[in-house]
């Protein structure tokens, strides 16, 4: 494989399109209508941070020694010296100032809400692994994870579609959460099986803070409360549950595997699926939205 395409993680990237889409849909369900531009511009710089994020954690658990030859999860680039630190760094530096660049045309279309929004999304792109306090580093990366690809993510999108409204419509924020319970989950996967490297590394998260067991428990409970959200939007729509409850129903074997004995490597399979169901979750309930079936 193309260590670059190694670094960067393209299977990652379905996942990171389910809140556009959600917030794309939100939006045509309160009756607006879509600017195109804007929609695909909102797309590409969601997934170049998301890019960005993959090539700046490949970059310094590289340089910080937290990948090693131990590694369950896909390999890395900078740690296997497939790119020298310096040309991941050139790397993510250039992604970034892509996002930037294109998410200047979202700043002038939506204003201050989304200057702040670009500018904080940019900043954590970095400092979730990079600068003096690495939020992935002291428990935190699940928070994160829930706040940006999930309530930001989707009130971003919609306001774009809407700049200058004065309030956040309820089901905006609740679908936001969601979502962002979803990528909270798809993080905890990443976390679980880590947690022995982790461990040797010195590096605290979720998982390695409460144990196995108890990560494994509030992964699936982010999922439950997720569909919960999203059925307590549909409950006068029942046909609505129904096809929105399809993601649910192709994976949710897998829920009772991570509830049992799946270990290891074997979390690859795992974590891979949560971002398909992520996906899956978005484009489903963004189709229920639109159609009001």
């Amino acid at each position: 494989m193309n260590p670059w395409i190694m670094a960067a993680r393209p299977k990652t990237l379905p996942a990171g399109m389910a809140p556009v889409l959600l917030g794309l849909a939100l939006h045509l369900s309160l009756g607006g209508s879509l600017n195109v531009p804007i929609a695909l511009i909102t797309l590409l710089c969601t997934l170049l941070l998301q890019i960005s994020s993959n090539l700046i954690n490949d970059y310094y658990d590289g340089v910080k020694g937290t990948d090693t030859e131990e590694r369950l999860g896909p390999p890395r680039a900078t740690a296997l010296g497939l790119l020298s630190p310096k040309q991941v760094k050139k790397g993510f530096l250039s992604t970034m100032l892509a996002a930037f660049f294109l998410g200047l045309i979202l700043m002038a279309h939506g204003g201050l809400p989304i200057i702040v929004i670009g500018l904080s999304s940019l900043f954590f792109a970095w400092a979730y692994t990079g600068g003096p306090f690495p939020l992935s580093y002291f428990g935190l990366g699940e928070i994160f994870a829930f706040i940006f690809f999930g309530p930001v993510a989707v009130t971003g999108t919609w306001y774009l579609q809407a700049p200058g409204v004065t309030s956040v419509p309820t089901e905006v924020l609740l679908v936001g959460s969601a979502v962002g319970l979803i990528s909270a989950a798809l993080m905890g996967v990443n976390n679980l099986r880590d947690i022995d490297s982790d461990k040797k590394a010195g590096k605290t998260t979720l998982a390695t803070l409460v144990g196995d067991w108890s990560m494994r428990k509030i992964i699936v409970l982010f999922l439950i409360v997720s569909q919960l959200i999203m059925l307590s939007l549909f409950k006068d729509r029942p046909l609505s549950i129904l096809i929105g409850l399809i993601p649910l129903g192709l994976f949710y074997k897998y829920w009772w595997q991570l509830l049992g004995t799946v270990r290891g490597k074997d979390l690859n399979n795992t974590l891979a699926t949560v971002g398909k169901y992520l996906f899956l979750f978005g484009l489903f309930y963004s189709s229920q939205l639109i159609w009001k079936i």
